[in-house]
Parts: structure tokens; C-alpha cells; sequence
């Protein structure tokens, strides 16, 4: 070969390597344990990898049981769009389910992450459990995108979880067919198959499998509270960080109360008895009828379908699993809006802060103020769900309509820095919020402390003391577990 020969081989080689790495940067490929996803990056240079099934789709005679695993696929997987959300309604205006598509085949998760690899030491894991009330809600929402967190340091993973009746129907017929005579919390069933799917393959990502936290709100917080009372979830993730729901006081039913409503669905759809013949009746109606008669009010309203106490997945209320000490022990952050209201949330935030607190956990308690800066917002105050896109460290509200104010900036950087500390350490006061930020000190039932994300961030004690002792006072006296 001539030197000129050589030279032009040397420069052809260059350019096909060039290009290889720069389509490796436009389409990332992660090899999980059922196969190989190719992933996009976006215009931060995070990588996504959308759509990623976690377990079989929950069908046919899989309706109403535990999640299987997904099934293994050969080639090249697409991992640029979402997969269809569980099937659900649009009760909320800001919650469009349809651009995906809503079908019963619906475990998938996402997952956003600044680099791949297993090169220890990972970076921490959190992974988002949505809201909206268990009817409605997906984890690819927008204001559930996580490359700003990935971008200080994260992987993050957003899951869909099946939903309404599909996701939590109690019913003497399905606890029949079950090994642990239990029924009800198929929704549940399907966050801990995604956290194991956790377990098996984030390192791949880059995350490390021994630091997982997981958060969510409203639902999404009890979702998080009825994982730390459940045995099924042991050693699934060491932190936890609830917003504006933690399951005690709220959203989790009795075995006896869910299977009533459960009862009361299907003889609306004409299915009775108890038997193996309505478990198949059940399984042969559709899943759009099932959303139309969910979504029906009768005189007592339409039934509301979520977590139940079944023996299995749920054997204590989260309050009672808490007071025993049955309960995963694990750093905790709970917290609520200011305006969202004192009996359903304020109260239960405490009551779930001092049970935990009690146990000697590592407990930390906020309490989100910002409301836009107009008239209406100012009435409006901080509302359920006003923190969502401030935690992701966006700094601005998904909706317009929520205002603005000059520190919105500042308290979504304070925010996702004081989430992605705790998940990297169990302390929200780490790196990267060591020395920049306030102080925010541990729970003590003593002081209420609490830190305030609002205008200003700073510790105070919690302003409504006088009236959580009231309410913890009747929660006791119908039976709630409160510590005094």
C-alpha cells in the first residue's frame, strides 16, 4: 500500500468511526435482561429510553393477577416513545392519557439517564410513582420528565401501574383463585415488579441498585406508603419521599370495605356470586365497559377503587404496620402544599412523620408554599400538586394558568437539589446542597420543625399544631392509630 494509500484508509477510518459515535449519541442501545433497547437523546444530551416493557401485558386470563414477566424480544427494541397508558378516563384537564393511547397492555416505564454503563460506584436511583387519585395518570407525563434531575446526577425512572378497577378491584371470586386468598392490590403488585425490574437492570443504565428511592404525590405518596408497609417491597429501595399522601388517614381501604365496593361493581355489570364462574364473567367484559360503569354515580357516587388491606401485599394499615415496627425502615421526606387542606392532608403528613419518627427513621417534613403572583393564584395558594414540576427542578408550573413569581428558578434548583441529596444519601442536607442551601433539620414531634419551600426557604414550626391535635384526636377516636 502507498503512503497516499495509507493516508486516505487512515481518513476513511476516521470518518466511519466519527460516524459511528455520532449515531451512537443520536441512538443509544442498552442491552437489559430481556433484550436490547435503543433509547434517543434530547436537547440536553440526556439520554431517554421510553416504553420499556417491565412485565407481560395484564390480559385475558392475566386480568386481576399479579404481573408476570415481560416476555423476551430478539433484534433492536424501539425505546423512543411511550407505551400505551393503563386504561383511564380524562377527569383532569391537565392529564391527557390519549396521545400514547390507553390499553390494558400498559406496564412499561421510562428511564432518563446522563450516561450507561455498570462502572461503580452508580448514581442514585429515583424512581417517580404518579398520581391522580388511582383512576387516572401515567408516568410519561410531562411534568414527570426527568432530565433535569438526570442532568445534576440521577436516573430516573417514571412507571405506569395499572389503574380504577383494573388496578384495585377487590372481589371474593379473585381472592378465590389466589394462592394468598387476597385480592385488590393488582396496582401495587405492579409498582413492586417494576422496582425489581429495577433491581435487575439499572446498573446497565448507570444507576446504582443499592441506592433507590422512591416518590410520588397524592397517590403516587400513598403508593409510597403502602410500599414501606409492605413485606412484598423488602429491600426493593432504601429511601422514600411522599408528597401530599402517605396512606395513613386516607386512600387505603379496609378488606371488608373493598370487597363491598367490589361486590357492588360487578353486580352492576350483572356478574354474582362468589365463585369461579364470576371471576370468568368478569374477565369477559371489556375493558371500556369497565371504565364506563367505574365511572358511574350511583346514590353513593361513583366507586372508588384503591389500595386494601388483603393480608398479602397490605397485611397492616400503613398506620399500623408503622406502630408495630413491620414496616421497611427507611429515611423518609413527607410533606403537603400549604392550601391543600388540614384533615386530608396537614394532618395525616404529621401523623405519618411522628409514627415514623418514633421507630428512630431518619424523617424529614416540609411544607411547599409558592403561589403565583396575581390575584387568582394568590387565592388559589399553593394547590395539590403545585410542587410536581419544582421537585423535577423545572422552574415553572405545567399549567400557565399557575402564575409566576421572581424565585421560581431559585426554588426549583433548591428543590431537586434537596431530593437528589437525600436519594444519594438519606440526608437532604448532602451534596449538592451542602453549605449553598438552609439547614433543614430532622422531624422532632417535640418542635414540629419543618422546612418551608415558598418565597423563602427556611425552618419554622409547624403553623397549625393546635389543629392537627385536634384532628389526630377524632383520626383516634375512629379507630386511627395517632402517637400523642
Amino acid at each position: 500500500m502507498t503512503a497516499t494509500a495509507s493516508r486516505i484508509t487512515t481518513i476513511a477510518a476516521a470518518i466511519v468511526a466519527l460516524g459511528a459515535g455520532t449515531q451512537h449519541a443520536a441512538a443509544p442501545r442498552v442491552t437489559i435482561d430481556t433484550g436490547t433497547l435503543e433509547g434517543g437523546v434530547d436537547s440536553t444530551g440526556i439520554l431517554v429510553f421510553r416504553g420499556i416493557p417491565y412485565a407481560a401485558p395484564p390480559v385475558g386470563t392475566l386480568r386481576w393477577r399479579p404481573p408476570r414477566p415481560a416476555a423476551r424480544w430478539a433484534g433492536i427494541r424501539p425505546a423512543r416513545e411511550l407505551g400505551h397508558n393503563c386504561m383511564q378516563g380524562q377527569p383532569y384537564g391537565d392529564i391527557d392519557p390519549y396521545a400514547a393511547g390507553v390499553s390494558e397492555d400498559c406496564l412499561y416505564l421510562n428511564v432518563w439517564t446522563s450516561s450507561l454503563g455498570t462502572r461503580a460506584p452508580g448514581r442514585p436511583v429515583m424512581v417517580w410513582i404518579h398520581g391522580g387519585g388511582f383512576f387516572a395518570g401515567f408516568g410519561g407525563e410531562e411534568r414527570h420528565n426527568g432530565a433535569r434531575l438526570a442532568q445534576k446526577g440521577a436516573v430516573v425512572v417514571t412507571l405506569n401501574y395499572r389503574l380504577g378497577p383494573l388496578g384495585f378491584l377487590a372481589h371474593p371470586a379473585l381472592a378465590a383463585e389466589s394462592p394468598q386468598r387476597a385480592s385488590g392490590n393488582y396496582g401495587l403488585l405492579d409498582q413492586i415488579a417494576a422496582l425489581q425490574w429495577v433491581r435487575r437492570n439499572i446498573a446497565r443504565f448507570g444507576g446504582d441498585p443499592s441506592r433507590v428511592t422512591i416518590f410520588g404525590e397524592s397517590a403516587g405518596g400513598m403508593s409510597v406508603g403502602s410500599l414501606i408497609a409492605s413485606p412484598l417491597a423488602k429491600d426493593l429501595f432504601v429511601r422514600a419521599i411522599l408528597e401530599s399522601g402517605t396512606g395513613v388517614g386516607l386512600g387505603i381501604a379496609s378488606k371488608t370495605a373493598g370487597q363491598a365496593v367490589g361486590v357492588q361493581f360487578a353486580e352492576s355489570l350483572g356478574v354474582h356470586g362468589s365463585g369461579a364462574s364470576a371471576a370468568r364473567r368478569l374477565r369477559a367484559i371489556s375493558a371500556d365497559t369497565l371504565l364506563v360503569v367505574a365511572s358511574r354515580g350511583g346514590q353513593s357516587g361513583a366507586p372508588r377503587f384503591s389500595p386494601v388491606v388483603d393480608g398479602w401485599v397490605l397485611p397492616h394499615p400503613v398506620d399500623s404496620a408503622l406502630l408495630r415496627g413491620s414496616a421497611n425502615r427507611v429515611p423518609v421526606i413527607a410533606g403537603s402544599n400549604r392550601d391543600e387542606g388540614d384533615d386530608w392532608m396537614g394532618a395525616p403528613t404529621r401523623a405519618f412523620a411522628r409514627l415514623v419518627s418514633a421507630r428512630g427513621v431518619p424523617t424529614y417534613v416540609y411544607m411547599f408554599s409558592r403561589a403565583g403572583e396575581d390575584s387568582a393564584n394568590q387565592r388559589r395558594g399553593a394547590y395539590h400538586s403545585a410542587e410536581i414540576t419544582f421537585v423535577f427542578g423545572r422552574p415553572h408550573p405545567l399549567q400557565p394558568s399557575a402564575g409566576t413569581t421572581p424565585y421560581d428558578s431559585t426554588l426549583a434548583e433548591a428543590m431537586s437539589d434537596y431530593w437528589l441529596a437525600f436519594a444519594a444519601s438519606g440526608d437532604p442536607n448532602g451534596p449538592p446542597v451542602a453549605g449553598r442551601l438552609p439547614h433543614w433539620p430532622r422531624y422532632e414531634p417535640a418542635t414540629d420543625s419543618l422546612l418551608e419551600l415558598g418565597p423563602e426557604i427556611r425552618t419554622r414550626t409547624m403553623i397549625k399544631r393546635a389543629a392537627y391535635d385536634s384532628l389526630d384526636a377524632i383520626a383516634r377516636a375512629h379507630g386511627g392509630l395517632r402517637p400523642r
